[in-house]
């Protein structure tokens, strides 16, 4: 066995090789930890684009569906087939209103989140980038004007708006055929409209029915305090301002962009 000893300085120790960083590490650079962001923001934007697309679709095929639905169950019940199948109709048509409007709902999710999504990147890059939420506030709607489902009172005459119109009064015929028709099917049977017993209650219940959900869509759309607490919950989560800054000039090519002032504009 070999044994050695020194007194004094030894040799220098070499010097320690820097470990780069990595994603999550206490390391993380300022400018790393920018560019992580960022992807996470691009990352979340897409997500949010695909679920408007996704909702988008599933309302128009909701709104189809029901309304075969409907138009199917009147013609079993004109043609003497089931007579009795006209019944549900009025009450399915404001149901089907109802869950197209939950639909609707979340489409509303999905563009305003969006919005703010693109708003906060365009906030820390220091300039305007990304501009689909402007374009789509000057093409369907201005999304901060009150408004009935797609029927906004900023652009009311648009193509939104004439196709919320368009399907509203659809939907109101197959309504009022399916309410007369069950009227007439009630009196074919020997039980007055409005009379006592069960078959009395079916008139009055869905003219109820229907009174009570139109009632409720309307005040959903225009008090709007889901949406209103949704935007608020966005601005504190991707701190923007009260008010989106005014696009700057963009920053020179590798040069960082000046940190965004969090005070409301003007």
């Amino acid at each position: 066995m070999r044994f050695s000893m020194s007194i004094g300085p030894g040799d220098p120790a070499a010097p320690a090789t820097p470990q780069p960083p990595t994603p999550g590490s206490a390391t993380l650079t300022a400018a790393e930890a920018a560019a992580a962001e960022l992807r996470l923001l691009e990352a979340q934007l897409e997500r949010m684009r695909g679920m408007l697309f996704g909702y988008s679709s599933l309302f128009f095929a909701t709104i189809r569906n029901w309304a075969f639905a409907c138009i199917g169950l009147l013609v079993l019940g004109w043609s003497d087939v089931v007579p009795a199948a006209v019944v549900p109709v009025p009450f399915i048509v404001p149901f089907a209103f109802l869950e197209t409007g939950y639909i609707f709902w979340y489409t509303v999710f999905a563009r305003r989140h969006a919005e703010r999504l693109e708003q906060a990147i365009n906030l820390r890059l220091g300039h305007d980038v990304l501009a689909a939420h402007r374009l789509e506030a000057a093409y369907f709607y201005p999304p901060d004007a009150p408004k009935i489902a797609a029927l906004s009172f900023g652009n009311p005459v648009g193509m939104m708006g004439g196709m919320t119109i368009g399907y509203t009064a659809g939907a109101g015929l197959l309504w009022a055929a399916g309410l007369a028709s069950t009227i007439a099917f009630i009196e074919s049977i020997g039980g007055g409209t409005f009379e006592g017993g069960l078959l009395g209650l079916v008139v009055p219940a869905a003219i109820a029915w229907t009174a009570v959900i139109a009632a409720y869509l309307v005040w959903v759309s225009l008090h709007r305090a889901d949406e209103d607490r949704l935007l608020a919950a966005l601005d504190e989560a991707y701190r923007l301002p009260a008010t989106p800054p005014e696009p700057s000039a963009p920053t020179a090519p590798g040069a960082a962009p000046e940190p965004a002032s969090q005070e409301p504009t003007a």
